[in-house]
């Protein structure tokens, strides 16, 4: 099935990775595209092949060739667009953080649920074949019962006074609900269900209005520990995600390209593993669970829980303590 699609909010990485990544999948055409400005919206729509443009949601939901949309404004906008992209019997892919708490993740799922409509969140590194073939390692056991894992996820990336990520009241918080909600994301994926959190987050460098730096240490309900890392003012290093079990332990590391190193039993194995285009790969998946040949890998519930973990991260952050999720 190919699905023609509309991108709502022609940002950054709208650009760089959404837009590129529709055009190269096999099941997949970029329709439309959307963006305030009509002079830049013509320009990226011939820029990346799109056959329309618009200027305002309302114009492009309204397009009667569309199937589904791609949303990727800022995060307070993602819930009123979704559903009334849903109400128009548009499927719809929203990119991360689902939304700016647990009532608008709701409100998203209610109306994609009641109109038939499929709702998939952008949390990428589901899609990537290394963490795939790390799911299937700890569901055969080969590395026993999980006991620690960490995922550092850390960028120096300063934002300038005008930029919506520094803005609570636009993005929702920091460098947590940033880029904290994939680790948090790929390890519910890979170990199990969060049941209680503790957090801390600072501004120390730049002062932010919103965290630049956070540390949430996670505990799932079959017993495992995780900890993640995440700043928009730290170098980040070459780990990617170390898991531990009781009889064996996995690291992804990047070395000139990722490679993943196993311990199972004594033995010592690094596999090296190639660039994937996680955006195309997930909007290839879209179309084929659209078309009801495959169920999805990620949904709107995976964001609503996504969004109840750091909700109480922040809780805990602010009222020093352990906050149950």
């Amino acid at each position: 099935m190919n699905l023609k699609w509309g991108v709502i909010g022609a940002g950054s990485v709208a650009q760089r990775r959404a837009m590129p990544a529709i055009n190269k999948a096999i099941n997949a055409e970029l329709h439309a595209l959307m963006s305030r400005d009509e002079v830049r919206a013509k320009q990226l729509a011939e820029t990346h092949g799109a056959s329309k443009y618009y200027t305002s949601v309302a114009d492009l939901i309204s397009d009667t060739e569309l199937d589904a949309v791609y949303i990727s404004t800022p995060v307070y906008m993602h819930c009123e667009p979704t559903i009334e992209a849903a109400e128009s019997g548009l499927h719809i892919m929203c990119d991360k953080p689902m939304a700016m708490d647990v009532n608008e993740c709701q409100r998203m799922i209610d109306a994609c649920s009641s109109n038939g409509v499929q709702l998939q969140i952008c949390f990428l590194f589901r899609f990537h074949s290394a963490f795939q073939q790390i799911k299937g390692w700890i569901t055969e056991g080969r590395l026993g019962r999980v006991v620690q894992a960490r995922m550092p996820f850390m960028k120096y990336v300063p934002k300038l006074p005008s930029d919506w990520h520094i803005d609570p009241s636009k993005s929702g918080g920091g460098s947590l609900i940033d880029l904290g909600v994939h680790s948090i994301d790929l390890f519910e994926y890979l170990i199990g269900e969060v049941v209680e959190v503790s957090a801390f987050c600072n501004s120390v460098i730049h002062n932010y209005d919103v965290d630049e730096t956070a540390m949430l240490m996670m505990r799932f309900k079959n017993g495992g520990q995780a900890v993640t890392e995440t700043s928009f003012t730290a170098v980040g290093s070459d780990q990617i995600l170390e898991i531990y079990g009781t009889d064996g332990s996995v690291v992804v590391f990047n070395d000139d390209g990722w490679k993943v190193k196993t311990v199972v039993d004594g033995h010592r194995q690094v596999i090296g593993s190639q660039y994937e285009d996680l955006f195309q790969l997930q909007f290839e998946h879209f179309a084929r669970c659209v078309s009801g040949d495959e169920q999805p890998i990620v949904s709107g519930y995976d964001g609503l829980q996504n969004m109840k973990i750091v909700t109480a991260a922040y809780e805990s952050a602010e009222n020093k303590k352990v906050v149950f999720v």
